[in-house]
């Protein structure tokens, strides 16, 4: 899976013309000039896996911003996971975040005789269907919600306002009990093997109960389930869907509305939604169809948004914190009252940023999920009504 001379071939990375257009886009090198992506490939493609693994492989974070000013598309995350892979079997020395336990979370749930109770959260007055062959994934929001507790972000409220969006739209949907972690951030750091096994196994419950297809809010489990699983597992035959992708198409043909919110708010696109999945415009147009609130866009948003500033729960410090720092000032400047965000992870990282700042000069902007904002608004339509 991560075959260092087959994944050099498969990457292009011999393409790299250094010219260093990807340091000069890299969050990351902006603050940290140690780090830069063009010598990384120099420095591996000379070792050729000889030698330790650069310990920086451990500072890129992931957004692709990189590949999206790269001329010959060398790709460089993909690159990045194979040397991870490489030094986890080295037996690098990984800076887990939060202790690790977002690690070990998804570990246990790769075990095939779990049992959950993922869905106790779930409000009686979201309808969900007993059986259907289209289920929506939830992802890890129900975990979030309990690891993160001190930071007072609740990630549920995005999926419960994702599901009453459906409910409005009456798409119908079931739940799965005990659907496990997508992967991702196992995928991200390399480790192949924790990530197989819960791909696996998430395959396993999909068929048990003839799932056909999938919608989910998270990007990284989107993006995980359309592209990932179907290059690692051999028989996946399930279609995936985005629920912007559901909605925004209703919200143009005038089959789906909202209600009224008084607000400005400017929306931080994720980088695996944006860059990696290209879905910029159907979040706005969701955001344009809630009558009276105002849409406003930071300095660096779409394709040259900025990264939230994480990688997969690893190697968070100094530089991350300035990036976000960085991030949540444009969402400031444009003078929204909210930050708006598609990614439970986004949230997260962005309001760790503000909780831990050792100074004031962080902004303090309000930071609240995109489906938990759009359900809101149907609430206050239910009020007037």
């Amino acid at each position: 899976m991560f075959d260092l001379k087959s994944v050099i071939n498969t990457t292009r990375i011999r393409l790299c013309l250094d010219c260093g257009k990807c340091t000069v886009v890299c969050p990351v090198s902006k603050y940290d000039p140690e780090f830069n992506p063009r010598l990384i490939v120099q420095l591996a493609l000379r070792q050729n896996g000889r030698s330790p693994v650069d310990d920086k492989v451990w500072s890129c974070l992931s957004c692709n911003m990189c590949m999206e000013r790269c001329n010959y598309n060398v790709e460089f995350t993909d690159f990045i996971r194979a040397l991870r892979h490489q030094g986890l079997a080295e037996g690098s020395e990984v800076q887990y975040s939060h202790g690790g336990t977002p690690q070990s979370v998804m570990h246990l749930m790769a075990r095939r005789d779990l049992r959950q109770n993922r869905i106790d959260w779930l409000p009686e007055d979201i309808k969900v269907e007993r059986h259907s062959d289209t289920a929506f994934f939830v992802g890890c929001a129900p975990y979030f919600e309990v690891i993160f507790n001190d930071l007072g972000v609740k990630t549920t409220e995005g999926t419960k306002g994702a599901l009453r969006l459906l409910n409005h739209a009456r798409i119908p949907f079931t739940l799965l009990p005990n659907e496990r972690c997508c992967g991702r951030d196992l995928l991200l750091m390399g480790d192949a093997e924790g990530f197989l096994a819960l791909a696996q196994v998430n395959l396993q419950e999909f068929h048990r109960r003839g799932i056909r297809n999938i919608i989910t809010s998270c990007p990284e489990c989107y993006y995980t389930l359309k592209v990932d699983y179907s290059r690692y597992l051999e028989d996946w035959d399930i279609n995936v869907t985005h629920i912007t992708e559901v909605l925004a198409p209703l919200v143009e043909k005038g089959e789906f509305s909202l209600g009224s919110l008084e607000q400005k708010v400017t929306y931080h696109d994720p980088c695996t939604l944006g860059r990696y999945s290209r879905i910029f415009d159907q979040p706005r147009n969701i955001l344009d169809s809630v009558e009276g609130l105002e849409l406003v866009e930071m300095v660096d948003n779409r394709e040259k948004a900025l990264c939230c500033g994480a990688s997969p729960w690893v190697h968070c410090g100094l530089v991350n914190k300035q990036i976000q720092k960085e991030r949540l000032a444009q969402a400031g400047a444009t003078g929204a009252d909210k930050l708006v965000t598609a990614c439970p992870k986004c949230q997260i990282h962005l309001v760790c940023a503000q909780k831990n700042a050792e100074d004031d000069d962080i902004c303090q902007i309000e930071i609240q999920d995109i489906y938990a904002l759009a359900a809101q608004s149907l609430l206050s339509h239910e009020e007037v009504k």
